[in-house]
């Protein structure tokens, strides 16, 4: 298929010096002003007090008064859900300002063509920094065997984790326990039939959007075991020969509309069992659970900006947002669609949902404020009104929002991101000999947040762009409109 160039070429690349910058450490908070930042191909060569020059030498970037920091990552999300259809959401990742990305949806035949180098790396793309198979269903994982196999077959296929979709207490730790056997991590949904505490200390290794379910807001009740009750699980299934290949061919559609809004979905007893949980909320209980994960080293990836989407479709902010511009049309259909669905909701069940949005900033602070490491995910390619690459700026707003302060936001975001795919040897700071990966900022992202969105120039594997080029790429989206 014919791929539209959407990434114009480089302001700089090979030899140059961002001079002037003040260097921000996201790992110390230290923020180094009047540094000069020199570039030698895909490597940071060297970082020096800041010298005049007059003529000569390698080109200059003057960036005085500008805040240098290491480029991001956006740990949740999935762009290789249309691997031959990704160069628009790279492009908008890049002006971004994200060098880095954990796809949270994966197979076989993505694993074999990573293992084959034949996936899509237009210019400017970020690096795909962990890869699952097969997401963890009652389909691909009936019961505790089949998890345990689905497992094994991953890590035979080369994947670097393991996705737990809707899996019930028995599956979930089946799979961690064959996982811990044979070397691969499980990361994402926490089923509601099972004590979060339990499944940190069994070794799950990141919990994606705060559950999604009413896992972790039981455990922070003072009426746990209702809410727990009230949630009920998935049922284990038989096994079934074939039963994987016909279920993905039947239900492939239904699925991907619901995960457009998931919320569209909600019972009114789902969202009454919200509203328990929520109005029964003990902060203690929520400072222990958070003491666990940090005990058992458990990550949180609290993707609000999905959660904000799912709970708040309708209003001007998502469903007016201008950059709707660079969304396929199709895509935009199906989101309008799936908002009207939302809409139609019975009132105390919408009503129910906003009032969990206030409980979901609240755990995330609790949570921020014990240090329990985090990554910052969108959730984007799939989910409505998500901007993929964007969103990563809509999630720093809202954590912030949510009480989260700005290092924690930053780390999470760079350092600690490193720190997570086992990279904090060249990843995650402005230091010699580190990947040239960096985003120019126009304010200090450890005082306040918002200064993270303020991009005026990334590097992205060495190549330099600055704001005028990462505008043009911006207009090239708009004109032919095709982020999925």
């Amino acid at each position: 298929m014919a791929h539209p160039a959407y990434v114009t070429a480089p302001t700089l690349s090979g030899s140059y010096v961002l001079a002037d910058v003040s260097v921000v450490d996201p790992a110390s908070g230290q923020v180094t002003p009047h540094q000069d930042v020199r570039v030698e191909g895909d490597r940071i060569a060297a970082v020096t007090a800041h010298q005049e020059r007059s003529g000569g030498g390698a080109e200059v970037v003057d960036g005085s008064g500008l805040f240098l920091s290491p480029a991001y990552v956006d740990a949740h999300a999935h762009p290789l859900n249309n691997p031959d259809d990704v160069d628009a959401t790279y492009a908008l990742m890049l002006v971004a300002g994200i060098a880095g990305y954990r796809q949270m949806s994966g197979n076989d035949a993505l694993l074999a063509a990573r293992r084959r180098g034949e996936l899509r790396a237009p210019e400017g793309a970020p690096r795909l920094l962990a890869l699952p198979g097969d997401l963890l269903t009652p389909i691909t994982a009936p019961d505790a065997k089949g998890a345990a196999a689905a497992v094994r077959h991953q890590a035979e296929h080369g994947a670097d984790f393991v996705k737990a979709g809707f899996t019930n207490r028995s599956t979930l730790l089946a799979a961690i326990a064959e996982g811990e056997r044979v070397g691969l991590r499980v990361h994402g949904h926490v089923p509601d039939d099972i004590d979060a505490r339990e499944a940190s200390a069994a070794g799950m290794r990141c919990m994606e959007h705060l559950g999604p379910g009413t896992s972790l807001y039981a455990a922070s009740s003072r009426r746990e075991d209702q809410v727990r009750k009230n949630a009920g699980g998935v049922p284990s299934l038989p096994r079934i020969p074939g039963l994987a290949r016909i279920a993905d061919r039947l239900f492939q559609p239904f699925l991907m509309k619901l995960v457009v809004n998931p919320a569209a979905k909600t019972s009114e007893r789902s969202a009454e069992n919200y509203r328990l949980a929520d109005r029964t909320f003990d902060e203690q209980r929520a400072r222990e659970l958070a003491d666990g994960f940090i005990a058992h080293g458990t990550w949180q990836c609290p993707t609000l900006i999905r959660v904000h989407t799912q709970q708040f479709p309708g209003i001007p902010a998502h469903r007016e947002d201008p950059r709707r511009r660079y969304i396929a049309p199709d895509v935009l259909e199906t989101w309008e669609k799936t908002t009207d669905t939302f809409e139609a909701l019975p009132q105390a069940t919408r009503d129910a949902l906003a009032e969990h949005w206030e409980a979901q900033k609240r755990l995330t602070r609790v949570l921020a404020e014990a240090d329990v490491p985090m990554l910052t995910g969108t959730d984007s390619n799939g989910a409505g009104w998500v901007i993929p690459g964007l969103g990563l700026h809509d999630e720093f707003a809202l954590l912030s929002e949510a009480g989260v302060g700005p290092r924690k936001i930053l780390r999470a975001a760079t350092s600690d991101a490193a720190r997570f795919f086992e990279r904090s040897d060249r990843a995650g700071a402005v230091r010699e000999g580190f990947e040239a990966d960096l985003v120019l900022l126009g304010s200090d992202p450890t005082a306040d947040a918002s200064a993270l969105a303020d991009v005026r120039g990334v590097v992205r594997d060495g190549a330099y762009r600055d704001r005028a080029a990462l505008d043009r790429i911006l207009e090239r989206l708009a004109e032919q409109p095709t982020v999925r």
